[in-house]
């Protein structure tokens, strides 16, 4: 299950890597950057560092320094990095065998897509 959504974070990943500015590292936040096994295999499978950082409530916490931005907060002041917690960095060979496994994913994905177009509705 974790693997699949790695997948759909990939798919992200690469509509994020069409702008103008390469993405260097991710990063990975909440109850997901608690789990060592997690963020080796975002690393791996997106081949770029994943940072940690200490758990929080990162939703709110992001949707209340918009809310000061939007209120006239100066963005060097609100817009702060949080401490990272950990770095993993990308296995190559994992990577590998997991990009083999993201093609699958993404050819059965669209068998998928391909045999409910043709049920009916």
């Amino acid at each position: 299950m974790i693997e699949g959504v790695a997948f759909g974070l990939a798919d992200g990943a690469e509509v994020l890597g069409e702008a103008r500015h390469p993405i260097q590292q991710y990063s990975l936040t909440g109850g997901g950057a608690r789990s060592t096994l997690w963020a080796q295999l975002i690393a791996d499978v997106l081949q770029l560092p994943v940072v940690t950082h200490p758990a929080s409530a990162s939703g709110a916490l992001g949707a209340a320094r918009l809310a000061w931005l939007a209120d006239g907060g100066a963005e060097h002041e609100v817009c702060l990095k949080p401490p990272v917690q950990a770095r993993y960095q990308p296995d190559d060979a994992r990577g590998a065998v997991l990009q083999q496994r993201l093609r699958l994913f993404r050819e059965l994905y669209i068998q998928q897509q391909q045999v409910r177009n043709l049920l009916p509705a």
